[in-house]
């Protein structure tokens, strides 16, 4: 049997402006029990000193830091994931790593027991994707008290039905295999993030596991696109999400990656996916009370019902 601090565990981070918080997720990452590891960084082309401090790490630790390079303009989150997952195609493993998070010590250690577990199950031929739970702290990485309890994802066996309504997968939290890797083959510009078209791939063609052990402490900060964590109250709810919009413009992004998603791999889908795909997409265009029942039947559904009624509501607004 392997021994697993053999096996070595290529990190992808990706940055942009992140000066203030880059240098102690890097530190986390140096803390890791599981030493044996890569870190691949690509900067977006920041105008803070983020290249500088990314700069003196990679002449510190050349044998293990890694900085991208290329003539690629500012290109954003996702793209900017996409791009480093295709220098690291040929690795075993992947993590993915925001820029501003804290890495709990043991992070790597326990993600890739379930990661060998899972490989020892189902193969190492197969797409297999591995996601933990996190803590969300503050900017100075203290725990919200608010979310202590949190759990990233209440539904245990996430599948494509799932992942059309909603994301539960963090990309920070998350490790993929090669297999993975090479299916996903890319991630369109119209991805709504870089995760979510990750997540979509694992649930379609292979296998996600979710391990309920936090392993980051994950920053909430003004910069931070999820900061909602507060005033989560019914009402609260329903006015962010449908009178102002968001889950509207969501709904959206959803219906239309799905139809990306179809093409793209087409050729690898099941009937029975690609007949969700479609009750999907029709239920959209049609907005038929009957098709809510038939997506419902499918399974695509949100963590938790009122989500689930917010999403379908929204969706029945887009393009009214």
């Amino acid at each position: 049997m392997l021994n697993q601090s053999a096996i070595e565990i290529t990190i992808l981070l990706a940055t942009y402006n992140g000066a203030k918080y880059v240098g102690e997720q890097i530190d986390s990452i140096l803390q890791q029990t599981h030493t044996n590891w890569r870190l691949l960084i690509r900067d977006d082309k920041s105008t803070d000193a983020t290249p500088q401090i990314i700069a003196d790490y990679q002449s510190r630790y050349p044998h293990k830091i890694v900085v991208v390079e290329d003539s690629l303009s500012n290109l954003g989150g996702t793209l900017n994931f996409g791009v480093l997952l295709q220098k690291a195609k040929n690795a075993e493993y992947i993590m993915l790593c925001d820029q501003d998070d804290f890495w709990l010590p043991d992070k790597i250690e326990v993600t890739l027991a379930e990661m060998l577990r899972l490989e020892r199950q189902y193969g190492r031929e197969f797409p297999l994707l591995v996601h933990t739970n996190f803590h969300y702290v503050n900017s100075n990485l203290k725990v919200i008290k608010s979310r202590e309890d949190f759990q990233a994802t209440k539904i245990v066996d996430l599948n494509l039905c799932h992942l059309l309504a909603q994301n539960p997968v963090y990309g920070c939290t998350m490790m993929i295999n090669n297999k993975l890797v090479l299916t996903i083959d890319g991630i369109p510009a119209i991805a709504e993030n870089h995760d979510y078209w990750v997540a979509m791939v694992a649930s379609a063609f292979g296998k996600i596991s979710y391990l309920h052990k936090k392993t980051i402490l994950y920053r909430q900060h003004g910069a931070n696109l999820s900061g909602s964590y507060s005033d989560n109250s019914i009402v609260n709810r329903f006015r962010r999400n449908i009178v102002q919009g968001k889950s509207l413009q969501d709904a959206r992004y959803k219906v239309k990656m799905a139809e990306i998603f179809k093409k793209k791999y087409l050729s690898l889908l099941s009937n029975n996916q690609i007949m969700v795909i479609d009750d999907f997409m029709d239920f959209s265009k049609n907005k038929h009370l009957s098709s809510v029942f038939k997506n419902l039947a499918n399974g695509v559904r949100r963590q938790t019902r009122m989500q689930t009624l917010l999403f379908y509501v929204s969706a029945y607004l887009t393009n009214q």
